[in-house]
């Protein structure tokens, strides 16, 4: 009975220990509503480096080649704000985004800012004008049933219940 009690107890603290670790994992961060902003995608560097000629058509080779170099990418709204594109659940960016260099686009996401850094955790992109087309982010995104809030671009489980996400039904 002891050795029952002893081992229930282990493991209700384990449960407890885990619970804690995924709560920490979500970094703290609040749940908002995605937004939708129009603008450039940029490379940060040569937009550190050289702001004034780091944007545009005359830029977008440059840019493709820094972001497909592994260098932080960015998003220049049209209001003027930067935010550093970071994907959901630590996913990579740079296939979403590379081809949009240069151009004008829009992207859809979560922002976060955390001590005057703004970030967007990324849930579609894609051109505005002549070359737009919908983007593969957003052609299929999945979401949990009890968890709107939770959505990504492959099948998988829900970060908050672990239950299987669904295929998101078009509007």
């Amino acid at each position: 009975m002891k050795r029952m009690i002893v081992v229930s107890s282990v493991l209700m603290i384990l449960g407890a220990a885990n619970a804690l670790a995924d709560a920490k994992h979500s970094h703290g961060k609040k749940a908002t509503k995605p937004v939708t902003m129009t603008g450039e995608v940029i490379d940060l560097y040569c937009y550190m480096q050289h702001p004034e000629s780091a944007v545009g058509a005359d830029h977008a080779k440059c840019a493709k080649t820094c972001i497909n170099k592994g260098l932080p990418i960015g998003f220049l709204a049209d209001d003027g704000t930067v935010y550093t594109i970071i994907g959901r659940d630590h996913e990579p960016v740079t296939a979403m985004v590379v081809d949009l260099a240069g151009t004008k686009s829009t992207i859809t996401g979560t922002v976060i800012e955390h001590h005057g850094v703004k970030a967007i955790e990324l849930v579609s992109a894609g051109a505005v004008g002549p070359r737009a087309k919908p983007s593969a982010q957003a052609a299929a995104m999945y979401t949990c049933s009890m968890h709107p809030d939770v959505r990504q671009a492959q099948p998988g489980k829900c970060s908050k219940c672990g239950m299987t996400l669904e295929l998101e039904k078009k509007k």
